[in-house]
């Protein structure tokens, strides 16, 4: 193999290490709305999870009804962002926004 070679295959699997060292698992939580029947927390849960880089989802309906739900995501923050998880939920039909870290 000569160097010039070796090289390229150095700069190209420092450029994938780099890439994995850098993505974390993070967890975001989401307001969901409409969630109004026991089907709506499943749909949610199913539509979020189809996301590539989700890697759990759980959906808890908020105690007393009012079609509220909280949406608990955890994530490969390298392939997916809270944001375009909240916009898969509304274009469901599930309104949701991320709640503001605390």
């Amino acid at each position: 193999m000569t160097p010039s070679i070796r090289a390229a295959f150095i700069f190209a699997a420092a450029l994938f290490t780099s890439d994995a060292a850098q993505a974390a698992e993070r967890t975001a939580r989401l307001d969901v709305s409409n969630v109004s029947c026991v089907t709506c927390a499943p749909i949610v849960r199913r539509t979020i999870s189809r996301i590539p880089g989700v890697e759990a989802v759980t959906v808890t309906v908020t105690p007393g009804g009012r079609g509220q739900a909280v949406a608990t995501v955890t994530y490969d923050d390298a392939r997916v962002t809270p944001a375009a998880l909240a916009l898969a939920s509304t274009r469901a039909g599930y309104p949701a926004r991320v709640q503001a870290r605390r």
